[in-house]
């Protein structure tokens, strides 16, 4: 082999290397989740008279929320939302009937602050308190407001988390819901973010962004600028933190049964009237 063809092969391997080099310091490229039109893109909660509707997020084998909601066609509403130290429940018999809340609440939190919070409301009364060992139970009275507004932002919560990340449509082979499956990459956010074993789907109702069903998991690594970043980050922190998100939603016929801790509080103020 001659000098000259010597010399241009090393100058081409040069190049893979330092190619391979950038590869390993500098994404090419990072991606908003959203894309270029955020507003049209994100998902959304489907909008009908007559549901239910349940969603969790789940952060590192932790429930950071877990919910239910459901909205019968005779005006009954009813919600429960687990937020591991905090626990509530709502149940309203018509649009604009009152609001009985139970909140119970992790006994390592501050229930006088608590409480405080909800004696301050001219709007609420509080019904009942009672504490067993490492938790306390608030029962309060309401008397305005919809809580299908409550499901419905609570609902919005699960399914705007899914647009943390960026997704793929299928290609729609036979009429029915939409399809899209969650991307691995780099996104920006308030900081660069690195997303790695992004596995599920998201469906959506035909040709639009309100979505009927989602499981999707995925890892993230932040801060993640570049990939020597994110390697370092992995090995001197509990990173990459693995995401876990569902949601469904049901329009129609839904039951919603009054719960019990409503009927003892609702029994008891008749009887102390009569």
């Amino acid at each position: 082999m001659d000098r000259r063809t010597v010399r241009l092969l090393n100058g081409v391997l040069a190049l893979c290397c330092l190619a391979l080099v950038f590869a390993a310091v500098y994404p090419f490229s990072t991606a908003s989740p959203h894309g270029e039109n955020p507003v049209d893109s994100q998902f959304a909660v489907p909008e009908a008279d007559e549901y239910r509707a349940t969603g969790a997020i789940v952060v590192e084998g932790k429930t950071a929320l877990e919910f239910e909601g459901a909205v019968t066609a005779d005006g009954r509403r009813y919600q429960s939302v687990d937020e591991g130290a905090v626990r509530t429940e709502q149940y309203q018999a018509a649009p604009d009937g009152p609001v009985y809340e139970r909140i119970i609440v992790d006994g390592r939190n501050s229930i006088d602050q608590r409480r405080a919070q909800i004696r301050s409301d001219t709007d609420r009364e509080l019904l009942r308190e009672n504490r067993t060992e490492g938790a306390v139970t608030f029962i309060i009275k309401g008397e305005s407001g919809d809580i299908a507004d409550d499901i419905d932002g609570t609902a919005s919560v699960v399914v705007r988390s899914l647009a943390a990340i960026g997704y793929e449509r299928k290609a729609d082979e036979q009429p029915g819901p939409s399809v899209y499956e969650p991307k691995n990459g780099w996104y920006e956010g308030i900081e660069t973010y690195h997303v790695t074993a992004a596995t599920g789907e998201v469906r959506t109702a035909p040709d639009t962004t309100a979505v009927r069903s989602a499981t999707v998991t995925w890892e993230q690594t932040v801060p993640a600028r570049t990939y020597a970043e994110s390697a370092l980050v992995r090995l001197t922190s509990d990173a990459p933190r693995t995401y876990d998100l569902s949601f469904e939603f049901e329009s129609g016929q839904a039951t919603v049964n009054r719960p019990a801790w409503v009927n003892a509080v609702r029994n008891r103020s008749v009887a102390g009237h009569s």
